[in-house]
């Protein structure tokens, strides 16, 4: 068994270089939380465990250097490729967030977010936190091992063609679309509250002109806000792990797609 790893090496140093990249760029498994060389371990150990059943499905090692290392960037981008998409997965969450935080006002308090590394309202980093707890409660992390092995299979070296353009602007478009959908669904009910207070708010106005309506409606909107927040948690936690499926779901038809080549 040792053997066939020693005279396949150059084989796993192409799957591991697709690893790689995609370590780069998924979500959670690109948090600056884990060092450089943790990621490069994971990579090493998620291939050693793919290299047997997806080593067959590799492209033939070539004779020059040249090409070999055109072909570890291409592997790298395919990586780096899958992992974005991924990422698109938490950029719903993310936008979730920004709505909660403009209307219950706390779009200026912001902390720094584990996933993006990168200052965010303090709701959307609630959003996210809760996002990476659910993605390893429902075994996202296998999905990804599950959707290498998938690429392996289908996609032994990248070919710029006009259709596999299209295919993954497609994919793109889908994604995407998802996320903006989702991230309203999200955000609808805490929306639609916050728009009713708003309206109460505008007639108590009306009706008593010498009642300070804009100073008493920070900590209204607050206090309602974080209370409908609170009960639609659990329609948030369905509303995520639908986006995973999707986002998932999207991502491996487009490999069990890829043309052949």
């Amino acid at each position: 068994m040792l053997d066939y790893f020693v005279y396949n090496f150059q084989t796993f140093l192409m799957m591991m270089s697709r690893i790689i990249g995609l370590m780069i760029t998924a979500p959670v498994f690109s948090s600056e939380g884990i060092s450089l060389a943790t990621r490069i371990f994971f990579s090493f150990l998620i291939t050693l465990i793919l290299f047997p059943i997806s080593s067959p499905f590799m492209m033939a090692v070539p004779k020059s250097m040249g090409e070999y290392y055109l072909i570890i960037i291409l592997e790298l981008f395919l990586g780096l490729m899958l992992g974005y998409m991924m990422s698109l997965i938490f950029a719903t969450f993310q936008m979730a967030g920004e709505y909660f935080s403009v209307q219950i006002g706390f779009s200026y308090t912001e902390v720094l977010d584990p996933v993006s590394q990168s200052s965010l309202p303090i709701i959307s980093t609630m959003k996210n936190l809760m996002g990476i707890m659910i993605f390893f409660v429902i075994g996202a992390h296998r999905v990804v091992i599950e959707t290498l092995a998938i690429s392996y299979q289908k996609v032994s070296l990248v070919n710029i063609t006009a259709e596999i353009q299209n295919g993954i602007i497609k994919t793109f478009e889908k994604l995407i679309g998802t996320m903006f959908v989702i991230a309203f669904q999200i955000s609808l009910p805490v929306l639609g509250v916050l728009l009713l207070v708003t309206i109460a708010e505008a007639l108590m106005g009306k009706a008593a002109p010498q009642m300070n309506v804009l100073q008493l409606s920070f900590p209204a909107k607050i206090l309602i806000g974080l209370i409908v927040l609170i009960l639609i948690v659990p329609l948030i936690e369905v509303q995520m792990v639908r986006t995973f499926e999707i986002s998932f779901d999207t991502i491996q038809k487009m490999l069990r797609e890829w043309p052949k080549q």
